[in-house]
């Protein structure tokens, strides 16, 4: 099926081909018969609707109407069908191949050197490891950002269930919370608490409008360091939310014992992410093939927490269908939590929730 027969004909003669049965003027569909050089009839159909005649295009555009034949690649009908280049101009960067959409998808080229070694290959392809590659490009680095935040996964609409409630939290500290979208919701939800958020430089330095559309811009505080340096210290909670799926199990420990040391006595850690039920079947993200990251079962992240001074208090799928594991610096367990191989509570789950793993989480 073509748009313009005409037009499509005539790229069969330019590259050798013979008309065979031409279009019959008298018939109700546009239809012939061609042959290639090699020699095999072919049919040219025209897409109903498409017959009459179009207004030229103007000299400085390009008619892709026009370019619509059987002598134009197929992903050239696939981008005009569904407007890719529109959709670009709109402001929608996650489709375009130069952005962080580009970045993506050429990384799933990289599956089967991820399959034979288990390590990524983001770096044999772009020239960098994942995260130095930003640091180099930042526009693409703010595309990343646009699309780990509203734009690309919407606005949070959802609070974190701590084991001890909310009544004691004053300030929450978003470690690696890119432009501010979930701490934003939580301030909302919780108007006595104030936020800070971490992330680096360039990431806190779009986060403004982030705050003040939620209207809590004069309770956020940013910081824009790398999280594996020390902490904001003295909090009640610290919040790492997709960030641990980013990262293998050494860097995952590194970055939750900076959270165990700036805890205040008492204080928590929230993980949303890079966590997932023992029985979760294993599946396979894009975070692995792009930064070698991990999501580990809760017997594996279990141990991660131990070797950086953490206890496992509670673990679960909440309400909102997200699976969360709240830890706390095992020097603050009163002596009568016993040992830190204790087994975490789960009365976060719903009673008609089965223990067990939440929706798929969106990569």
């Amino acid at each position: 099926m073509v748009a313009e027969a005409g037009a499509a004909l005539d790229a069969v003669t330019r590259a050798g081909g013979e008309i065979v049965r031409p279009v019959d003027p008298a018939a109700g569909e546009v239809f012939a018969w061609f042959c290639d050089p090699g020699g095999n009839v072919l049919g040219i159909y025209q897409q109903p609707g498409l017959a009459q005649p179009e207004a030229a295009a103007p000299e400085d555009e390009v008619d892709l109407q026009k370019m619509l034949d059987l002598a134009t690649p197929w992903c050239l009908h696939v981008a005009v069908t569904l407007r890719i280049p529109e959709h670009i101009a709109a402001g929608r960067r996650f489709i375009d191949l130069d952005g962080i959409g580009g970045r993506m998808a050429h990384t799933w080229g990289t599956l089967l050197d991820y399959v034979r070694t288990g390590q990524p290959a983001y770096e044999q392809v772009f020239g960098r490891p994942f995260w130095a590659d930003l640091a180099a490009h930042p526009r693409i680095a703010a595309d990343f950002d646009a699309l780990m935040g509203p734009a690309g996964h919407g606005v949070p609409d959802y609070d974190i269930e701590l084991s001890g409630g909310w009544a004691t939290v004053r300030t929450v500290v978003d470690v690696g919370g890119g432009t501010g979208a979930m701490l934003a919701s939580l301030l909302r939800r919780h108007p006595e608490v104030r936020g800070i958020l971490v992330d680096l430089p360039g990431a806190v330095a779009r986060s403004g409008e982030t705050f003040t559309e939620a209207g809590v811009a004069s309770r956020v505080t940013v910081t824009g360091q790398n999280f594996f340096d020390p902490l904001p210290a003295g909090a009640d909670l610290y919040l790492l939310k997709s960030v641990l799926n980013d990262w293998p199990d050494e860097p995952t420990v590194a970055i939750l014992r900076r959270c165990a040391e700036a805890a205040r006595p008492g204080g928590s850690i929230a993980v949303l992410g890079g966590v997932s039920a023992d029985e979760m079947p294993r599946s396979l993200g894009i975070d692995m093939l792009v930064a070698g990251g991990k999501t580990s079962t809760l017997k594996q992240f279990t141990e991660l927490a131990h070797r950086a001074g953490l206890d496992i208090l509670a673990a679960g799928t909440q309400s909102s269908g997200r699976y969360v594991v709240e830890c706390r610096p095992r020097s603050t367990q009163p002596s009568s939590a016993g040992t830190s191989k204790r087994t975490p509570r789960t009365s976060w789950l719903r009673p008609d929730r089965p223990v067990g793993p939440g929706p798929p989480a969106i990569l």
